[in-house]
């Protein structure tokens, strides 16, 4: 085994790439980051919200989580990065200030210090990460560079393609080539290195991939000077009206963003998409209307959307064979599931604090290497695809019910039978949901598994958790409805409103 450094490429410079420059760099390894986006690095975080094209990154534009999993990978791989965030205006938000406002006389465990979330936008995190990378001077970033394709040499007739560094392209239109001992895909959704995996001859990784069920659109707003913030009971505003899903997310410098989500298949919502639609259905929402009200906050962006998102999962392994060792794809380049539940960002530290750690243990074998980096993804990262790509097949079904006038909780069938999929549906709005507002025991084991510190299946495997939300459950018809909002019909009615 040898400790010897390693030269790494790492192909995209935004927070995955970033996060890999900032983990493998620490260990003493060589760097690389090419970016393509030739953009310049404005001078501070509020001139790169206001003036940062980011071309390569639209999600930017969006709302984002940076949830507890992540707040613990940057205190432990990036220390400093923390306060380099709350000195650009970013907060962190505990647990214990989420739950004294939901709880009456909370009683607190030890665990419950590792809920921390960081309240920051996306471009703000990007901006102050990039030059925190650059100011350890440990990494050489190159922007203005884009990669066409792959090195490779053959270890044998029969053995697959070792890939040894990339393919280059100057804004000059010059090209060359950067070897390396090891090639990170780090580009995002829009990946190309299914295209350069086939022309270099590796056979066809596996790929699973399918609709997330949602259009979205989200704006930025600002509190005015001296407003208070009104009252928020967890990390974020959510709402899920069934035809559409609500988010209203804390940001640094009294930023906040609100994301509106419709089915691609509810044409007459489409209108939510663009600006006075976005305005009359946020202001329909009551838990909303009071942030985006013009008392309380101005609108300081556009509104942004976007549409065609899928659930996307990329494996190299295949028939228990890397296709192409030497490359290592992270963050959305292997896995990328909704984004209404943000955990991007922190999926792609995930992946490179995987990768940093699967280094230090086999740093010379490649095929080893790539090998245990599919084992880690089937085991840390594959479990929230999963749980993901089944909620979004049943946010569907419930969208496809309303679209056909349907009530998606009515759990009897026409037969007498019982629908199940309605029940967990009922289940989930009027058992966990108010649960997570009265029992501190559900509303720490829902934070454990929202911020991705607690597996997905644990959550199944507690009888006293199903205990205490059936409790809640069976208190249903005894509980004041609450206003989530208007239904479809009534909101379609202010939709007309606005285009008339």
């Amino acid at each position: 085994m040898s400790n010897d450094p390693k030269n790494i490429i790492v192909i995209g410079g935004s927070v995955a790439g970033l996060g890999v420059g900032v983990t493998l760099s620490a260990d003493g390894h060589r760097v690389t980051i090419l970016e393509a986006d030739s953009s310049p690095m404005p001078a501070s975080h509020i001139e790169a919200f206001e003036k940062w094209e980011r071309k390569g990154s639209p999600q930017v534009w969006h709302s984002h989580a940076l949830l507890s999993r992540l707040h613990t990978l940057i205190k432990e791989r990036a220390p400093g990065l923390i306060e380099q965030l709350l000195a650009c205006g970013a907060e962190e938000l505990s647990f214990q200030q989420m739950a004294g406002r939901m709880i009456k006389d909370p009683v607190f465990e030890p665990e419950d210090e590792e809920i921390v979330l960081i309240a920051c936008r996306r471009i703000t995190f990007e901006w102050v990460l990039r030059r925190y990378v650059l100011d350890t001077g440990l990494v050489e970033f190159q922007d203005g560079v884009s990669v066409t394709g792959l090195t490779t040499r053959k270890e044998s007739g029969t053995d697959p393609p070792v890939v040894t560094g990339v393919r280059l392209r100057d804004p000059d239109g010059t090209e060359s080539t950067l070897e390396g001992d090891l090639v990170v895909d780090a580009t995002g959704r829009g990946s190309k290195l299914k295209r350069w995996l086939e022309e270099i001859g590796a056979q066809p990784f596996y790929e699973t991939s399918e609709p997330c069920g949602i259009s979205y659109t989200s704006r930025f707003y600002r509190l005015h000077d001296g407003v208070e913030p009104p009252m928020l009971e967890g990390p974020i505003v959510g709402e899920d009206l069934g035809y559409l899903k609500v988010g209203l997310f804390p940001g640094d410098d009294r930023v906040f963003s609100l994301t509106l989500a419709i089915s691609p298949d509810d044409e007459v919502l489409r209108s939510v998409l663009h600006r006075p639609g976005f305005e009359a259905a946020a202001a329909a929402v009551p838990r909303v209307a009071e942030w985006v009200s013009p008392e309380t906050s101005e609108p300081i962006s556009k509104v942004y959307a976007m549409t065609n998102l899928r659930n996307t999962l990329r494996r190299f392994v295949v028939d228990g064979k890397p296709v192409a060792p030497g490359v290592v794809a992270i963050g959305d380049s292997a896995v990328h599931a909704n984004p209404i539940t943000g955990r991007g960002i922190t999926f792609a530290w995930i992946s490179a604090a995987m990768l940093a750690d699967t280094l230090r243990e086999i740093p010379d074998d490649l095929n080893a290497l790539a090998l245990s980096i599919d084992q880690q993804v089937e085991k840390n990262l594959l479990p929230w695809y999963e749980l993901q790509t089944q909620q979004d097949r049943g946010a569907i079904q419930t969208e496809r019910a309303l679209l056909r006038g349907e009530d998606p909780f009515q759990m009897t069938r026409p037969d007498g039978t019982t629908d199940p999929q309605a029940f967990i549906r009922s289940m989930i709005r009027d058992g966990l949901v108010p649960a997570m507002r009265s029992d501190m025991v559900v509303l720490r084991r829902f934070m454990r598994l929202a911020n991705l510190l607690d597996p997905p299946d644990d959550l199944m495997k507690d009888p006293d958790l199903l205990q205490r939300i059936m409790a809640v459950y069976n208190t249903r018809n005894e509980r004041k409805p609450v206003n989530q909002g208007p239904s479809r019909a009534e909101m379609v009615k202010i939709l007309q409103a606005v285009a008339t």
